[in-house]
């Protein structure tokens, strides 16, 4: 398995509309991971909703490489 490397948005972001997953609080005690990315300004693209507070992002990773799509 690939390791996943999180990388802090206040080291490196993504360039605008690139779709990664991104972690961000969710509620006191947890942490929501999904696929997002960077709208204008400090704002960034979830599922449904825009946030300000993404504190971690990592590229998408590649498809498997055995699926077809004509499957």
């Amino acid at each position: 398995m690939q390791e996943m490397n999180w990388t802090s948005v206040k080291d490196k972001l993504p360039p605008y509309g690139q779709p990664v997953i991104v972690c961000r609080p969710y509620s006191k005690d947890q942490l929501k991971v999904e696929q997002g990315c960077r709208d204008l300004g400090d704002w960034w693209k979830v599922y449904g909703a825009r946030t300000k507070h993404v504190t971690h992002w990592m590229p998408l990773p590649e498809p498997p490489k055995e699926v077809s799509c004509r499957d």
